[in-house]
């Protein structure tokens, strides 16, 4: 299939493309100095704006219930019926979501919490129930909210107003009537995408040592660079492929696939697990979780010195701000044909729930491994070792090697959905002009493919540890945040001001389609 450049932005492109290279070379080349900076700088931006981030989050999660809700919920999103299932949209934005940091996480992110516990306990028994809830706090409702705050001002600019373009600069000058500046529409667009690479740095930079860990465990094969690099490459080969054939053929049936191996790696945690503590344990997870919900989402720890709120809360409402621009373009790409109501209860009790399964049973069986001595996780997180870890669970098992398998499997896919997304998402921002499904062609999408694979490399050579991994997506948001609450206002003023003259248009299309 020829590239049609004519409607790429090839200057955006090259810019983005420069400063990825840049900012590589000179890890590369300064390590240590990269390293200090970044981490510097890390501990600023958490400290002084980690209250803004949970006021923002709050502020999406008002608006998105609103939205929900209201006589706005019954909107749909294009003039077609839908082009996938709730379940495939639900397993889409799930892949492209959230995917492999939740494996990642899963059966190590309580432990983190375990040795910190928070709000003046002191308890070993109580400190785990918390560590529980705080793992689903953090993957739960509030990254969804952040996903789709971002997500609808898109799928409304794009199937209300029928714009072409899927930009964020096209998003905003739309919803300011054509009035933006065109500096600044190349500035916005500019750290959108800056923001979804470093997103997805974060993404590749914990999933590949976990992946090539489990792989040494299988073949024998030593875990070092040259392994880390060639789990890269593969990786790249495989959602290099997804990404040609197209999201409806590719994605789509990956992403539905995927779910069901995770869905059967958990379930086979739970049998042989000890279920009874794990059902118990989740469901007080659960109740935990909800009734602290709203002290969670407001912590700040302002006289105690753990800055657990900032460098775990603050850190994953950054990390699902950074990727709410790439996953709000995929997002919309497959919500056609869907009412507001519909998307938004459906990826936030959906995604709440699936995250709420893994981490309460994966979450644990990690812990009671830990709690009866069978082995020392706490040690392996102290010095740094979290694939340590999991090898450590999985070889205490009754089925190491099935387990190590099909996690590794899971992994494997759940990584190429997320880069696949990515991909579509940064190959939509940089297209001109849009078809009425929002398609983009599918040779630049591997590009962006072979941009996303130099990330990780990057991130081998210098041996970025977990807060540099994690500077990556708070920094850059600082600046690009303030966008979306914009976008996010001016779609709320739009949908109230044109409400009627949707439903109206909404309703001749019903009968066209045989939904009335």
């Amino acid at each position: 299939m020829k590239l049609q450049t004519s409607n790429i932005d090839l200057k955006l492109t090259l810019i983005s493309f420069a400063a990825v290279l840049l900012l590589g070379i000179l890890a590369v080349i300064y390590p240590e100095s990269v390293k200090s900076t970044m981490g510097a700088m890390l501990d600023y931006t958490v400290i002084n704006f980690g209250s803004g981030f949970l006021w923002y989050t709050i502020f999406a999660t008002i608006v998105l219930l609103y939205l929900a809700l209201s006589r706005f919920g019954e909107i749909r999103m294009g003039d077609s019926k839908p082009k996938f299932s709730k379940f495939q949209l639900f397993a889409m934005a799930l892949s492209a979501g959230m995917g492999a940091s939740t494996m990642y996480w899963g059966f190590i992110e309580s432990v983190y919490y375990f040795m910190d516990p928070q709000f003046g306990i002191t308890d070993r028994d109580m400190s785990m129930e918390y560590a529980t809830a705080y793992n689903m706090f953090h993957w739960g409702a509030a990254g969804w909210f952040i996903y789709l705050i971002v997500a609808i001002p898109f799928a409304v600019v794009f199937y209300l107003k029928k714009s072409q373009r899927m930009s964020l600069s096209g998003v905003l000058n739309s919803l300011f009537n054509d009035a933006l500046p065109l500096w600044v529409q190349q500035l916005v667009d500019l750290l959108f995408i800056i923001t979804t690479l470093a997103a997805t740095a974060l993404t590749l930079g914990l999933g590949i040592p976990m992946i090539s860990s489990n792989i040494a465990s299988l073949t024998g094969i030593p875990d070092n660079l040259m392994l880390g690099i060639g789990v890269i490459l593969g990786l790249s080969v495989i959602f290099s492929l997804s990404s040609y054939i197209g999201i409806e053929k590719g994605m789509a049936r990956l992403s539905s696939a995927t779910i069901y191996i995770c869905a059967f790696f958990v379930g086979l945690i739970f049998i042989i697990g000890p279920s009874a503590l794990i059902m118990n344990n989740t469901t007080n997870g659960i109740g935990v979780m909800l009734t602290e919900y709203i002290r969670m989402s407001t912590s700040t720890d302002p006289f105690g010195n753990t800055l657990f709120p900032q460098y775990w809360t603050v850190f994953f409402l950054a990390n699902w701000i950074s990727y709410s621009p790439g996953v709000g373009v995929f997002i919309t790409k497959i919500i056609l044909g869907h009412k507001l109501r519909d998307v938004i209860l459906i990826l936030v009790i959906g995604g709440t729930m699936g995250s709420v399964a893994i981490f309460g049973i994966c979450g644990t069986y990690a812990m009671n491994l830990i709690e009866t001595g069978t082995i020392d996780g706490v040690a392996m997180i102290e010095e740094g070792q979290p694939t340590l870890l999991v090898k450590a669970i999985f070889a205490h098992s009754p089925m190491p090697m099935v387990l190590t398998a099909i996690y590794l499997v899971t992994m494997i896919l759940f990584t190429v959905t997320t880069l696949d997304g990515t991909s579509y998402s940064l190959t939509g921002i940089v297209t001109k002009k849009l078809d009425a499904e929002a398609n983009v062609s599918p040779v630049f999408r591997l590009f962006w493919c072979l941009l996303l694979t130099a990330l990780p490399i990057v991130f081998l050579l210098i041996n970025a540890n977990l807060n540099i991994l994690k500077s990556f997506p708070v920094l850059i948001i600082v600046l690009i945040t303030p966008v979306f609450l914009i976008a996010a206002i001016r779609t709320l003023q739009y949908l109230q001001q044109s409400y009627h003259g949707i439903m109206e248009h909404q309703k001749e299309q019903d009968k066209r389609l045989g939904l009335a």
